[in-house]
């Protein structure tokens, strides 16, 4: 019997974009269905506090690595102000429960929004992104509405004119101020931006090998994914991926190979780079990790890190070790940066040579862009003033509505 035949390339994306879509409509269905049920076990698993800081994640599971991001230091800023996280679909809900000790409630649409406002006398509303949906939260004038985003970065997408819609932007230092001054006509960093450091930085995260300390340097590559427009296309895997990881691999090194999550999803070239990397560390064997766990423990295990432009690039800053950054393709957008400009950049074709980049660094330019990033960080200090910057919200004269 003859095989059947394998779609061509020029059908590939049809298909994949028909799929896409089916997965999208069964997602739909789902949650429409689940709605209910979440609600009442929701109800039943906590008490919706008044008062509260909301955390407005109006978004899909795909991203909970942006909550990820922010969920230890929002459990902690639990113990000084109720928290609760509100959600728009039940699957997010779901997620956010099971990684989390916040409460979790649904509000689906503006109604349950405004009953959940008034009643509940919501003070703070904190926000992890810029989806759309945020908006039907914005439009309530008696909460503060802050701006967290989900990482320090001088990508395109951290500066957008809906900054101008929060009352405040949580930044981590002068050049989180700087970078939404100089691109946002009329807004003032001064009144408008607060400088609270990386206070996820101050946390313990689980999850590291169990690795012996073998004298073999461990080289954490994160790369993040390819962007769903040129001028975000900041991935390096399909670049810089399966070269750089053979010279890793060549010089001796251990790799914690990360992925972002959303990799390949608007790319198959970067799919296919995946597939190759993960099989680079498969044939290699046991001495290295495909990781795709929880983040943060990788800042203190790992010796090394070759990352894009991304908030790993700048989380890693402040560990003070070294650090490659790599050169996007042409398109991507290059706003003014003191990492970008002042730290070289690693190109495509210099991927082989990432270990001697690595060996090349200086510790005190490192220092130095910390202290641009995120201030002082010594001693729980960023911590400290991202709890003191939500009290401060507390203070603020209320809307009148």
């Amino acid at each position: 019997m003859r095989a059947p035949a394998l779609p061509t390339p020029a059908l590939t994306r049809p298909l994949r974009r028909v799929a896409r879509l089916a997965h999208a409509a069964a997602t739909r269905a789902a949650n429409e269905v689940n709605a209910p049920r979440f609600a009442r076990q929701a109800a039943r698993r906590a008490m919706l506090p008044n008062g509260a800081v909301v955390v407005f994640f109006a978004t899909g599971p795909e991203n909970l690595y942006q909550f990820e991001q922010w969920r230890l230091p929002l459990e902690e800023l639990a113990e000084q102000r109720p928290v609760l996280v509100v959600v728009d679909r039940a699957d997010t809900g779901e997620a956010v429960h099971r990684r989390s000790r916040l409460p979790v409630t649904l509000a689906r649409g503006s109604a349950a929004l405004e009953t959940l406002v008034a009643e509940r006398d919501v003070r703070v509303v904190l926000y992890l992104n810029q989806v759309e949906p945020n908006f039907r939260m914005l439009r309530f004038a008696a909460p503060v509405h802050v701006q967290l985003g989900h990482g320090e970065s001088d990508k395109a997408s951290s500066v957008s004119n809906q900054h101008k819609a929060y009352d405040l932007t949580f930044v981590g230092g002068p050049a989180g101020s700087a970078r939404l001054g100089a691109a946002l006509r009329g807004f003032d960093p001064a009144e408008r931006t607060v400088q609270v450091g990386r206070p996820q930085l101050d946390h313990a995260y689980p999850g590291a090998p169990d690795w012996p300390a073998d004298g073999r340097r461990r080289v954490l590559y994160a790369p993040t994914w390819e962007g769903d427009r040129p001028s975000i296309a900041y991935g390096s895997l399909a670049s810089h991926g399966v070269p750089l990881v053979e010279a890793l691999l060549a010089g001796g090194a251990r790799v914690v190979y990360r992925p972002h999550p959303r990799t390949g999803a608007a790319s198959a070239a970067h799919a296919t780079a995946d597939r190759r990397v993960r099989e680079l560390l498969g044939r290699a064997g046991e001495d290295h990790l495909v990781d795709t766990g929880p983040y943060g423990w990788q800042w203190t295990f790992a010796d090394a890190c070759v990352t894009d432009v991304s908030a790993i690039a700048y989380d890693w800053l402040a560990t003070g070790k070294p650090l490659v950054v790599t050169e996007p393709v042409r398109t991507a957008s290059r706003p003014p940066s003191a990492l970008l400009d002042r730290l070289p950049l690693l190109a495509a074709v210099d991927a082989g040579a990432v270990l001697g980049r690595l060996a090349e660094q200086d510790p005190a330019l490192l220092a130095a862009l910390t202290r641009h990033y995120f201030g002082e960080t010594a001693g729980r200090a960023s911590t400290a003033r991202f709890l003191a910057a939500v009290e401060a919200c507390y203070a603020l004269p209320g809307a009148e509505v």
